[in-house]
């Protein structure tokens, strides 16, 4: 199956910021949380990883910047049980610093009716409606366990993630870190995440803290991904193919609240 990439390019600068606190709280919480920060995941469905080795494309006008985001996505990805592909390969993840990315992503969307393989113009009128800095597209790709791709796409069969794209509006970057940025788009670009401008306008203040905020409010944000984000990305990838989300979120907050020694 043939995806095309689109990607938009311009300039993005990388400058220190203090990180914001975190406490933990309960691991119920934390699994509610979890299922807040996928999308509100329902418990019993799964959630979709690319099982696909990872072939990362990072499109900025900076090949330095670049080259660096590049370097911590795949160590990201690594260290969460990712394959990664060596050497040149076609792109199944990219992310994109543009400018006014609203603008030229509504553009695609007028000229060619869609946006990054089979996401419509209709799933960027959802996005816009509740995202303006960052964007995420993740293509689904439905195959049965019992009959070949392309045969079916009913609820028997299960949907991996073929590909994935995140565009960052280049002025919304400024002034953030290259980790920051690339932990932003690590997350983005390999988990369900659910439309961050409807995240708890309290979860900053918790333990439950996550380098998704980090385009909403960026004085508030962490200064990398933190222990949970890192547990449900781990999770994610160790419980094999399309696992439910309440597994997911069961290991994610055991080894949030491991890491913190509690």
């Amino acid at each position: 199956m043939k995806h095309r990439l689109t990607f938009l390019a311009a300039l993005a600068a990388a400058i220190s910021i203090p990180a914001a606190a975190e406490e933990a709280p309960d691991r119920g919480a934390l699994m509610q949380w979890g299922y807040t920060l996928a999308g509100n995941a329902e418990s019993d469905l799964p959630l979709i990883n690319l099982r696909a080795p990872l072939c990362l494309l990072v499109a900025a006008d900076d090949p330095e910047f670049a080259a660096k985001v590049g370097k911590r996505i795949i160590a990201n990805a690594r260290e969460a049980g990712v394959r990664t592909k060596r050497g040149k390969c076609r792109p199944n993840a990219v992310i994109a610093f543009a400018p006014d990315a609203q603008g030229q992503l509504l553009e695609v969307r007028e000229k060619t009716g869609r946006v990054y393989g089979s996401l419509y113009a209709s799933q960027l009128d959802r996005l816009l409606e509740t995202e303006r800095e960052g964007f995420a597209f993740q293509l689904h790709d439905f195959q049965s366990a019992d009959r070949p791709r392309g045969l079916v796409d009913n609820s028997s069969a299960r949907a991996d993630m073929a590909a994935a794209l995140v565009v960052v509006d280049a002025a919304s970057a400024e002034g953030l870190t290259v980790v920051q940025l690339a932990d932003y788009a690590t997350l983005r670009l390999l988990a369900p995440t659910g439309d961050l401008r409807t995240l708890p306008a309290n979860a900053d203040a918790q333990a439950t803290t996550t380098i998704l905020t980090l385009l909403r409010d960026r004085e508030a944000a962490p200064a990398e991904m933190t222990r949970f984000d890192r547990a449900y990305l781990e999770s994610l990838y160790s419980l094999g193919r399309g696992p439910q989300a309440k597994r997911v979120m069961a290991r994610a907050s055991k080894i949030a609240l491991a890491d913190e020694g509690m």
